[in-house]
């Protein structure tokens, strides 16, 4: 639909409500107009207008519950498009609001507290979040998976303070109430937290069954992310009790989930840090000290870049924080003076300098993110050459074992030579030589080997001569590897004579000019 037929609609609906003298659809129909272009525009100016509009009209009106629904809307607004700054003012009235009125007066209060303790975890103040979800939790949810999530964030809460009795009693109820749901994606989650409380206390008998019940669940409803993060549990605790291939296994398979992950790199850097520090750990114990050094490089990096992003979070949450007092300052002044005018221009200047420093704070974190990029990227690009040398050396030891075989046949037909009246021996010889010549197996092995130190030979090669054959193919290789006459004969089974006439028909074929040798050709593919 249309936003003309949706506004057109909606107008209808406002004229039926002003019929009616019914204030509630009133006011409902600004946040409907609102909603719709929250969801059709993203963050936007009408948007914000009519959230403003259904506050506005729900204080005029004297009606208390829906102001205070409306002012909550207006800071979910901003929180949903990562406006904290924006957010809290108007949360912290909504809730405040709640209050005076009372909780138990809200219809779906526990949605209300619920929404705020989220918007105060995810800025990183657990003290607050952790006082408002243990007030949600006393009303009735809207469903049990609301109520699941919120009893398990507060254990999460607990266990980032280290407080692992008290983060077991509420992981516990959550898993219990998943159970009892039938919720089998939540009983899998507060498992995995479960066993990750075990974990944090080296109880690994005790953290196994619930991370693996975490791990299969997440590949059930393929949550790569939480997957992941339950493998590498699963990994730490084998490198721990010693078995480091299966770690080793574990890790393998980690790698190819997080990189199926659609979230950007700096999303899942604690991942990548687990996993770059057990690699590293399992490099060390399997021998391989150099690519434990490797890992350990990447390791450091990532850990840069976490500590970065973290300094960077906790300015912008002393920033919030201070933005929080002082509108907190500002209300209580308001209070007692009712200087409005006056807290409305600081309010403005408050958010102006604010916006100034999260200007600043996205310049420097952007510069950051680029210098730990380019160090990552660096350490890539080692990473790519050394396999680049492991493929030249691997190709060159190739060639030399097929000259080798081209020394064997060279036998084979000296012998044969020798011997050509004893015809016994004549055919049991033939019948050894064309084992030593190169198959159609042994030439895909070796352009698997060609391949990686020449990456764009057959490509380019296909691209300028679309109807080149495929023994023409295998000369022009050989010839890449500057092999002579006789080594090429042997390899493709053929004489020298062959390889001869051979060549004299490729010139023909690539329309060559004279001054132009088949090497120089080679060379510029």
């Amino acid at each position: 639909m249309t936003a003309g037929m949706a506004m057109t609609n909606l107008d209808r609906l406002n004229d039926i409500a002003a019929q009616l003298n019914d204030k509630s659809l009133q006011w409902a129909v600004f946040g409907l107009r609102a909603d719709y272009y929250s969801v059709n525009r993203g963050f936007n100016s009408l948007g914000l207008n009519y959230y403003q509009e259904a506050i506005d009209f729900a204080k005029d009106n004297d009606m208390e519950i829906e102001t205070a629904i409306a002012l909550h809307q207006m800071g979910m607004y901003y929180y949903t498009y990562k406006n904290n700054a924006g957010a809290y003012p108007y949360l912290q009235d909504a809730y405040d609001k709640f209050s005076n009125i009372g909780f138990k007066e809200i219809p779906n209060i526990f949605s209300f507290i619920n929404d705020f303790a989220v918007f105060y975890y995810n800025i990183g103040d657990y003290y607050n979040a952790n006082l408002l979800l243990t007030e949600a939790i006393k009303y009735k949810a809207p469903n049990k998976r609301s109520e699941i999530s919120a009893i398990n964030s507060i254990g999460l809460i607990y266990r980032k303070y280290l407080q692992f009795p008290q983060a077991l009693y509420y992981l516990n109820k959550s898993l219990n109430l998943a159970i009892a749901s039938k919720d089998t994606a939540w009983i899998g989650i507060a498992g995995g937290n479960i066993g990750s409380v075990y974990l944090m206390q080296n109880n690994y008998q005790k953290a196994l069954p619930f991370i693996r019940r975490d791990y299969n669940v997440s590949l059930k409803y393929n949550e790569l992310e939480n997957a992941a993060i339950a493998l590498l549990r699963l990994a730490k605790i084998n490198v721990q009790t010693g078995h480091i291939q299966m770690a080793a296994k574990q890790l393998d398979t980690v790698n190819n989930m997080i990189n199926n992950i659609t979230y950007g790199p700096s999303d899942i850097l604690n991942q990548w840090i687990e996993y770059y520090g057990l690699k590293s750990i399992v490099y060390e114990h399997t021998g391989n000290l150099a690519a434990a050094v490797s890992y350990r490089k990447m390791l450091e990096v990532a850990k840069d870049s976490l500590a970065g992003k973290k300094n960077i979070a906790a300015f912008e949450r002393m920033r919030l924080m201070y933005l929080i007092d002082s509108h907190r300052n500002l209300v209580n002044k308001l209070k007692s003076d009712e200087a409005v005018g006056f807290v409305k221009r600081n309010a403005i200047i408050t958010m102006l300098f604010l916006l100034i420093i999260i200007f600043g704070l996205i310049y420097n974190r952007q510069l950051f993110k680029a210098k730990k990029e380019k160090e990552f990227l660096s350490i890539e690009k080692q990473r790519l050459d050394d396999e680049l040398k492991n493929s030249i050396v691997e190709l060159e030891i190739y060639t030399e074992n097929l000259k080798q075989k081209n020394k064997l046949i060279e036998k084979f037909k000296q012998q044969l030579a020798s011997i050509k009246e004893n015809k016994a021996n004549v055919y049991q010889l033939e019948e050894l030589m064309p084992v030593n010549i190169m198959t159609d197996k042994s030439w895909d092995e070796f352009k698997v080997l060609f391949t990686k130190v020449h990456s764009g030979f057959f490509f380019n090669l296909k691209k300028h001569n679309p109807n080149i054959s495929g023994a023409d193919t295998r000369l022009l290789t050989l010839m890449r590897l500057n092999l002579n006459n006789r080594e090429m004969a042997n390899m493709l089974g053929i004489t020298q004579e062959g390889i001869k006439k051979a060549k004299q028909r490729l010139r023909k074929k690539l329309e060559l000019p004279d001054n132009e040798t088949l090497e120089k050709f080679i060379a510029e593919i």
